[in-house]
């Protein structure tokens, strides 16, 4: 079967979609049949939307597609399922835009270069503005016709009209922006700025050899990790770098463990045994499955806690990686904003939210621009709780280019975050023109 039909007239309902003797016939699926085709749309490309009056086809690269006529599909019905169809519409939504974007670049004169002004502004509110506005068509139809405030609630990406239309405003940064853009509306298609814009100021250790040591001593045990946990790769490299950098799974004075420094009493006392439950990514996409284990300390494995459970072990070498970057995505998890999830990895994952009431919480979650919150800590627990400047320790070590620049990428529930940080120690502004 190469074509599947989705409709939710009375929840989502999934069916096998065949033509026999020119008419449409639909075959129920059973329950593993659904799996797999979830699995398909997460893990295909898209190569065609095709959209009629009547209906969207979206078709992809290894050989099926998906009908659907009722955009219900995509609200939320708070299933387990809601995540598949929240990529798929992501997916559609880029699909249409690169597609879009082409089409725009081939009505171009050959050797065609957009006109783009950079000017420092120095008394301009920190924003970042594209001037103009992206503007595609779907089509004359179902999304015209279909589209509810459930949907355009839920990805953002859906209009109520056929025409819809993108004003990339950036999110406001922490500090002055380095230069603003401005293009003229016919040439701000050719402009990709859905990425959150950060300048800070912080030291700059790179070149000092510790980076390097890190990178060359761990990737062998960190890349795969990094991968099937959809994290940050620089940004992982930073924090190994700034926790420890050597193959050593000995226990410190300070209680701690191994490459990625793991506090021993706080994953096996007396009291508990931390049980990990951490999503599984390919690249960078979340599959839906997840690796669950126990994290034992290799003095206790007589713990009869222990016996007929899958665990890891912190003194083992590659345990102690995979563990580390199980925490760290189990960070992000919790946080969203990256620069939490860094501290909360050093402060342990709840000392930020049990210091916060859950309207701040919800507002630095979605503010990641914004570091104020790295007061909060120090003022609830005291200034000795945990590293108070941990999160500029490890950016310290986080690998830009000769500009100072960084391109910061991780998932967070199916949403990709795209993050262009600055550090505006390195930055020369001359270099930018």
């Amino acid at each position: 079967m190469s074509k599947f039909y989705i409709n939710d007239n009375e929840g989502r309902k999934y069916y096998a979609y065949q033509y026999q003797n020119d008419e449409i016939k639909y075959i129920n699926l059973n329950n593993k049949d659904i799996a797999n085709l979830l699995s398909s749309v997460t893990e295909g490309r898209i190569i065609k939307v095709h959209d009629s009056s009547e209906y969207m086809e979206i078709v992809f690269e290894n050989g099926f597609s998906i009908v659907i006529d009722n955009l219900k599909i995509f609200s939320p019905h708070k299933d387990n399922q809601d995540r598949y169809f929240i990529e798929l519409l992501t997916k559609i939504k880029s699909f249409v835009e690169k597609e879009t974007l082409k089409k725009y670049k081939s009505s171009l004169p050959p050797n065609h270069i957009p006109k783009v002004n950079r000017t420092k502004k120095k008394s301009m509110p920190a924003k970042r503005i594209i001037a103009g506005t992206l503007t595609f068509v779907i089509s004359t139809s179902i999304i015209a016709g279909l589209i509810n405030k459930e949907i355009a609630k839920t990805e953002q990406i859906a209009s109520e009209s056929i025409s819809i239309s993108y004003t990339e405003q950036v999110k406001k940064s922490a500090i002055e922006p380095k230069a603003s853009i401005n293009t003229s509306p016919d040439e701000a298609t050719l402009i990709d700025d859905d990425s959150i814009k950060i300048d800070l100021a912080f030291p700059d250790e790179t070149a000092n050899g510790k980076l390097e040591q890190t990178k060359e001593l761990c990737s062998p045990y960190l890349d795969y990790w990094i991968n099937r946990y959809g994290l940050p790769k620089d940004l992982t490299y930073a924090l190994v770098s700034q926790e420890y950098g050597v193959l050593d799974c000995t226990i410190n004075s300070s209680g701690a463990c191994g490459p990625m420094q793991l506090q021993v009493a706080s994953f096996h006392n007396d009291n508990a045994i931390e049980k990990i439950k951490v999503a599984v990514y390919n690249n960078g996409v979340p599959t839906g499955e997840y690796d669950e284990f126990y994290v034992a300390d290799e003095r206790k494995l007589d713990d009869p806690r222990l016996a007929g459970q899958n665990y890891l072990v912190m003194q083992n070498l590659e345990d102690n990686f995979r563990i580390g970057c199980a925490q760290l995505r189990r960070c992000i998890d919790k946080y969203k904003n990256i620069f939490l999830a860094i501290d909360a990895y050093n402060k342990g994952m709840y000392a930020f939210s049990s210091s916060c009431d859950d309207a701040t919480l919800a507002y630095y979650k979605e503010h990641p621009e914004d570091f104020s919150w790295t007061n909060i800590i120090p003022n609830h627990f005291g200034e000795n709780y945990g590293d108070k400047d941990y999160i500029w320790h490890v950016l310290r070590y986080l690998d830009t280019d000769t500009r100072g620049e960084a391109n910061i990428e991780y998932n967070y529930e199916g949403e990709l975050i795209k993050i262009d940080l600055t550090n505006t120690n390195v930055y020369n502004s001359e270099l930018k023109r």
